[in-house]
């Protein structure tokens, strides 16, 4: 496999140890058979530039060329991905190698954006490896967080050093599959001579950083003197400038440990093996580490690790050889040091090669290449995956708090599990104008789009985000117009089409009305003529909506399927939104007047408080109220024997398809509806529901005939356990890959999930 490594920064000559994990990880996975290489790129002050200046080095088995860019003003950073863009390639060719078949990147900034740039240009797959805790909070341009961000949502994997890093990578960037992949070590680290039995030189503790602020040297040196480990042996601190160890031995020398601190400054990579072969326990007091290479090293030489809970000491340290302490907490970091001197963790020869022996199955160069290599084929896999466009005027919201958002980011999420490589086109104009012209360079590279999906917006497109974002009136339709050229089967999932039934936009004639119809009809007049299949909630629908008969079919939305008791009794919970378009007032009245029923009514907050004095009256310790995200619905729908989407029968309702139905389907609930709605119809067709006239009266009534019938929720809640794997997200995809490409199917059907 031909691999291309893109370094965020990389050894130098004049600084070798900046970035040496990543040079040590190219030499090993060269030796393990694949071709690489490394491209290299530079951000230099723009008035030092003088052009990209490609030089080529052989570096063992693997070829390295270095290029620079110039660093621009905040203002004109927008122009800084085509410069990297520009370099890259100019620095490619000076290198002479063959297309890869994957390239990695290491780090977001620079490394990401020229990786997702080249992966556009030769259509070939990326991966990024984070490193850097300080890109979840570094300051940084609109343009350059734009780009960012870009580049890893279309990343085929992203992994980091860590697992909660991993955790924090994930939501920042709204990815759920962030992979771990340990920092590995060189074998010297492994094989180094451990001291004999006998061997005693008292006990050694040992720092190795560079000696920032970060790292907590001066503290480590404090924490040693008070806890009275120098009296059982040293503590020994590698790595720094002059004038940091400087700084450092007038601490030790004030802190009365001068004689019991060995300041050694830098030590060469080649000689760290033997050092830490000649000490028993790191120290490393961080207040931020990712990973902590040194952590690795320390337990591949047999030592015990005393580190700090951070992402790096929480991820490497097994307390059964070392100890894990609070940052900044001194008291802590004593203790442990007096224990670790004490009871001579890592002084005995077995109990070093134990802690060896479990490094070596972690980090040994075996096992890097293993994992590394198992990213690179499912990257690759994910390259040749058919690809789509996924389109939706919005950013996909990775936290959705409405059934609105989150139907795009399941079907986002389903297409993806299908089987297919999806090429996202979404979020503000300038995003939405990005992925566009990205879709098109990948069409220029080669690649064939077998289906473009599109989920609309309750508002027109050109309104669907803030206008502060930017407005782009022919973006949306350009970019269908361009799928219909290019021959690429397109649907558009039309939500809903209130704008026809809104007193305000229909009989209400003001400026802004007559705008939004406009805009409205726009939209629906760029489908009939981009030649756009339409799907809907429900074939009810399709009369009410001014588009060709033949070209529209039913799309009901999905559920996850989720495991739920259903418990005994009649206790009744609603989930959604709350006011004049979801009055519950005949639902709660008809409760409050039925002893022995509960309800639980989980509303958005706001909305509570625009309209608890309509309900105040009834509340009581049988009706609650309460306010929870989607994660924190679970234990709710446990408690419930049946849900309720009991709202008036206005004329949209009779082909509205709501998405909490589906949701309270896929948790397995019998569903008490509403007569003369499509969800009431759904339910009874589907056999999971009670349709109820809808009266107080009428709720009250049904209520008691399920108190005097126990037998009967628990009979629909088994039937809805029945039916929901008809209705699933991965369903719905199906359908709309059917109606759009027929022939996907097929070749999807044998499809092995990948996690991107």
């Amino acid at each position: 496999m031909r691999v291309l490594v893109v370094p965020s920064w990389y050894p130098t000559h004049e600084q070798p140890m900046n970035g040496s994990f990543f040079r040590e990880q190219a030499q090993m996975m060269a030796a393990s058979g694949c071709t690489v290489s490394v491209l290299s790129p530079r951000l230099v002050r723009g008035a030092a530039w003088r052009g990209p200046r490609p030089v080529v080095e052989q570096d063992g088995a693997v070829r390295t060329v270095r290029f620079d860019v110039p660093a621009l003003p905040q203002a004109l950073q927008g122009a800084e991905r085509e410069l990297l863009r520009r370099g890259a390639l100019a620095a490619f060719r000076a290198l002479g190698a063959e297309v890869p078949d994957v390239i990695h990147a290491h780090s977001v900034h620079p490394g990401i954006v020229v990786a997702k740039e080249l992966g556009l240009e030769w259509d070939r797959p990326f991966v990024l490896t984070e490193h850097r805790p300080s890109s979840l909070t570094s300051p940084r341009t609109a343009a350059r967080r734009r780009e960012i961000a870009r580049a890893v949502s279309q990343a085929a994997k992203v992994a980091t050093v860590s697992g909660p890093f991993a955790q924090e990578i994930g939501a920042h960037y709204g990815r759920e599959d962030v992979e771990v992949v340990d920092l590995p070590v060189p074998q010297d680290f492994l094989t180094s001579t451990l001291p004999a039995a006998g061997d005693d030189d008292g006990y050694t503790f040992l720092h190795v950083s560079h000696l920032d602020p970060n790292k907590r040297a001066a503290e480590t040196i404090a924490a040693f003197a008070r806890s009275g480990a120098a009296r059982h042996g040293r503590l020994v601190i590698v790595g720094g400038n002059g004038e940091r160890v400087a700084a450092l031995r007038t601490v030790a020398r004030e802190a009365g440990v001068a004689d019991r601190v060995e300041l050694r400054g830098p030590v060469s990579r080649r000689d760290l093996p033997a050092v830490m072969a000649e000490a028993n326990c790191l120290v490393l007091a961080s207040a931020v580490e990712a990973g902590g290479t040194v952590i690795s090293e320390a337990k591949a030489s047999g030592m015990a690790v005393i580190a700090t809970r951070t992402w790096g000491g929480l991820h490497g340290v097994d307390e059964s050889a070392g100890a894990l302490v609070d940052v900044d907490d001194p008291a802590q970091l004593e203790s442990a040091l007096a224990r670790a001197a004490e009871e001579g963790w890592a002084v005995s020869p077995a109990s070093r090669e134990r802690i060896r022996g479990a490094a070596l199955a972690r980090y040994s160069q075996e096992a890097f290449v293993a994992r590394q290599g198992r990213i690179y084929e499912d990257a690759v896999a994910h390259g040749d995956r058919p690809a789509m466009i996924f389109h939706a005027p919005y950013p996909i919201d990775p936290n959705p708090t409405s059934a609105s958002r989150l139907r795009p980011k399941r079907m986002l999420e389903s297409f993806r599990a299908a089987g297919l490589r999806v090429h996202e086109v979404t979020g503000d104009p300038r995003d939405r104008a990005a992925g566009y012209r990205d879709a098109r360079r990948l069409q220029r590279a080669g690649r064939t789009f077998e289906l473009l999906y599109s989920e609309n917006s309750t508002q027109p497109n050109v309104l669907a985000t803030s206008i502060r974002r930017g407005v782009a009136p022919l973006l949306d339709a350009r970019i269908l117009a361009w799928a219909h050229r290019s021959r690429i089967p397109a649907g558009e999932f039309y939500r809903d089409i209130y704008w026809r039934f809104s007193t305000k936009l229909t009989e209400v004639r003001t400026p802004r009305s007559l705008l939004m119809q406009l805009a409205y009809r726009f939209d629906l007049e760029v489908l009939r003529r981009t030649g756009t299949h339409v799907f809907l909630p429900s074939l009810a629908m399709g009369p009410e909506l001014p588009y060709p008969r033949d070209r529209f079919s039913a799309l009901p939305p999905g559920t996850d399927v989720r495991e739920s008791p259903t418990p005994s009794g009649v206790h009744l919970f609603y989930v959604g939104g709350l006011g004049a378009d979801y009055g519950l007032h005949a639902c709660v009245e008809a409760v409050s007047a039925t002893p022995g029923v509960s309800l639980t009514l989980c509303v958005p907050e706001r909305d509570w408080t625009a309209n608890a004095a309509a309900y105040q009256g009834y509340l009581s310790d049988r009706i609650r109220v309460v306010h929870a995200t989607s994660r924190e619905l679970a234990p709710y729908y446990a408690q419930a024997s049946a849900c309720v989407l009991f709202v008036e029968p206005t004329p949209y309702r009779r082909f509205a398809a709501p998405v909490k139905f589906f949701e309270y389907l896929g948790y397995g609930k019998p569903i008490l509806l509403s007569e003369g709605t499509l969800a009431g119809d759904m339910g009874a067709e589907l056999g999971i529901g009670i349709p109820i006239a809808y009266t107080a009266e009428a709720f009250a009534a049904a209520l008691s005939e399920l108190q005097e019938d126990p037998q009967r929720l628990p009979a629909l809640a088994r039937r809805a356990e029945e039916v929901r794997s008809a209705h699933t997200w991965q369903a719905r995809v199906q359908e709309a890959i059917s109606v759009l490409r027929p022939e996907l199917t097929e070749k999807l059907a044998d499809h092995q999930p990948l996690s991107r």
